[in-house]
């Protein structure tokens, strides 16, 4: 399990994976290029486009020969639609990248065969985690259901999903299954921000999978106000922030079923990565990793990310990558249980 607090491990990380030791021979030069970091979301609200709109803004500064670099908007299926389009049709130059859902990695895991995912997920060349993840169950205010006791003793709710893999789908599912809720998942919205207006108009009534960083600063009076609450924070760990918000694990007893929920609930630990396409030449993908690393731990991004309120917990693309290669190596009753609480939709 990784620790959800890593800015100074993520530095010392960063330093021991950029020694020159793990240079290559010939370094890769991005001059009269550009880079387009594509983003699997629609634009707004604080979470994975404010993220990668400022990598943006520093990345190219790392890389050598300083490229352009453009950050456009490619939503779609819980951004599979973008991991479908990186590992199939992206140049294999490294003048694209993505932000992707932290989903994407277990995505065709936990779904099976009726995941959407047309990749191996340890073929991506991961760049990098700008954070590990708590997110959370939300209520709006007017819904049949007050609070988390409401929800386990089954009361309905309409929650909103961006569709299959996405965060608001799987995790709404698992608390379904595993908890017994009656979360009626209504599926097919572009992203948070549609699901949150959707809240909002009072068409839904909750949102399962949407990140405390996020939620904190773009919906700080809601909070503040009572309009929105967290009542269930779905994660590995909680967040120093929210003390007194029950953690879905600790609310799980049979013990299958909690490993099948740190499995699901594992995506968390890479709370928004980056990722580049398969076939990435060797010095282009260590161009990459060094530039995403060296942007995370530039002063001026650290500050920018402060005054937007963004939380930064950088993991390495190596952590990542190898996270996800450990994933794919556990037992199969493990990977089967995960699969079971997420096959029900209602």
């Amino acid at each position: 399990m990784l620790n959800r607090r890593f800015v100074a491990m993520g530095a010392v990380l960063s330093s021991l994976f950029l020694s020159p030791s793990h240079t290559e021979a010939q370094e890769a030069s991005f001059a009269g290029k550009s880079l387009t970091i594509l983003v699997g979301y629609s634009p707004g609200g604080i979470g994975y486009d404010t993220y990668g709109r400022l990598l943006g803004r520093f990345i190219s500064k790392y890389l050598p020969g300083n490229p352009k670099v453009a950050v456009a908007n490619r939503p779609g299926a819980g951004s599979m639609t973008l991991a479908n389009y990186m590992y199939n049709v992206a140049p294999r130059d490294g003048t694209e990248i993505a932000l992707v859902g932290r989903g994407i990695a277990t995505d065709p895991l936990i779904n099976g065969v009726a995941s959407s995912a047309k990749f191996d997920a340890t073929k991506f060349v991961w760049l990098g985690s700008m954070n590990n993840e708590v997110s959370g169950l939300y209520l709006q205010r007017g819904a049949p259901a007050k609070s988390l006791e409401d929800l386990l003793a089954g009361k309905r709710v309409e929650a909103g999903s961006t569709g299959a893999g996405g965060d608001q789908q799987v995790f709404s599912q698992a608390l379904n299954v595993l908890l017994k809720m009656n979360l009626h998942i209504i599926p097919g919205y572009p992203g948070t921000n549609e699901i949150l207006l959707g809240m909002t108009s009072g068409e839904l009534d909750a949102i399962a999978g949407y990140s405390w960083s996020a939620a904190k600063i773009g919906n700080a009076n809601e909070i503040k106000n009572g309009d929105i609450k967290v009542v269930l924070q779905l994660a590995l760990a909680k967040h120093a922030e929210l003390p007194d918000v029950p953690l879905v694990t600790e609310l799980v007893r049979d013990e299958q079923g909690k490993q099948a929920l740190e499995l699901i609930m594992s995506r968390q630990a890479m709370g928004r990565p980056v990722l580049g396409p398969p076939g990435l030449q060797p010095q282009v993908s260590h161009a990459l990793r060094k530039a995403v690393a060296n942007s995370m731990l530039d002063p001026d991004f650290i500050a920018e990310a402060n005054q937007i309120g963004l939380e930064i917990s950088f993991v390495s693309g190596e952590e990542v990558q190898s996270l996800v290669e450990r994933m794919y190596k556990l037992p199969t009753a493990t990977i089967q249980a995960a699969q079971k609480a997420v096959a029900v939709v209602n």
